[in-house]
């Protein structure tokens, strides 16, 4: 195992090296002047003073030269400086990292969750109305936009019914406690959550109906074992495997849905700072967003592996 992680590790570099380059190359292909994010609208620079400012920036090498030595500079923790306010950009990340954390965290934790139960409970009512009504939820939970589901539920629980915050991370003017915090994350969390909810528990649904089918479990039922404990200790442990390797595959959308539902219930995180990133061009806080949510993706995948060879003993990586 331990070699395993050695070698994907190695890998993970290479992979990280291109998303880096891809991004990079892109950004340098916006039409614009990369210049005009350092300088206010109302307040243009002469010709000079801007020849000035692109020397001191470095945006006058070229773009091979350009693209290294941020490289070289982002390898020892320094991703630049905003555009906007001349702010470290690692500071800023750093500082809204953990609210998207703990926004993706409580979504995946709660997707998941609910998934595997409702999963289960489908699988052992097969074709029961309360199965057809799981799978007729699981469909809609699938095909609906995070983005639409963001407003809907900003509308009808904090504008109609006023059961939950329309917004933020936690009541201005008041003293934040734990209570007031989960009210703010409680809203945003489950619509996140709702898409993955379906996912794992279709996956799971059908994992738990092949290996009931089993010879094993059958054995099992003969010998007198109760449902419970067939299902608890036997069944569901081989029926987690297939949903263990797609939550490395909900990541990207995690950090997708992020963006969204960041922005509309304007809770002050990573995607929110995309946001704002994108819109004023901001060129280093673009580019250290990307290799900072790349990392994770890399991370997650990793984990992902590991924990798919920890619950199935048959797994070795040589």
């Amino acid at each position: 195992m331990g070699r395993y992680i050695q070698r994907r590790l190695l890998v993970s570099i290479p992979v990280l090296f291109a998303i880096t380059v891809i991004a990079f190359l892109l950004l340098q292909a916006a039409p614009g002047d990369p210049l005009n994010s350092y300088i206010p609208p109302d307040a243009p620079l002469p010709p000079e003073q801007r020849e000035a400012l692109r020397h001191e920036l470095g945006l006058d090498r070229p773009l091979v030269i350009r693209y290294f030595y941020w490289l070289w500079e982002a390898m020892q923790g320094n991703l630049g400086v905003r555009a906007q306010n001349f702010e470290p950009v690692s500071s800023e990340i750093m500082r809204r990292l953990g609210p998207t954390l703990l926004l993706m965290g409580t979504a995946l934790a709660t997707g998941i969750a609910l998934g595997v139960v409702l999963g289960v409970v489908s699988a052992i009512k097969k074709y029961s109305f309360l199965d057809m009504f799981l799978t007729v939820m699981a469909f809609l939970g699938v095909s609906f936009p995070v983005y639409l589901a963001g407003l809907i539920g900003l509308y009808v629980f904090a504008l109609r019914l006023g059961w939950l915050p329309a917004g933020g991370m936690s009541s201005p003017g008041q003293d934040s406690g734990l209570l007031d915090y989960l009210q703010h994350l409680l809203l945003p969390s489950v619509i996140i959550s709702l898409n993955y909810v379906a996912s794992t528990m279709r996956y799971t649904r059908s994992a738990m109906l092949e290996v009931l089918d089993l010879d094993y479990i059958r054995t099992a039922r003969a010998k007198g074992l109760k449902d419970n404990v067939i299902i608890v200790r036997h069944a569901l442990k081989n029926a987690l495997m297939p949903v263990i390797t797609i939550i490395g595959s909900y990541i990207p959308g995690l950090l997708g849905g992020a963006v969204f539902i960041e922005s509309i219930y304007s809770w002050p995180g990573m995607g929110r700072l995309f946001l704002d990133g994108v819109e004023a061009r901001d060129y280093p806080l673009i580019m250290g967003l990307i290799l900072i949510l790349a990392i994770v993706i890399l991370v997650v995948n990793l984990l992902t592996d590991v924990a798919y060879a920890l619950v199935d003993p048959r797994v070795r990586y040589d």
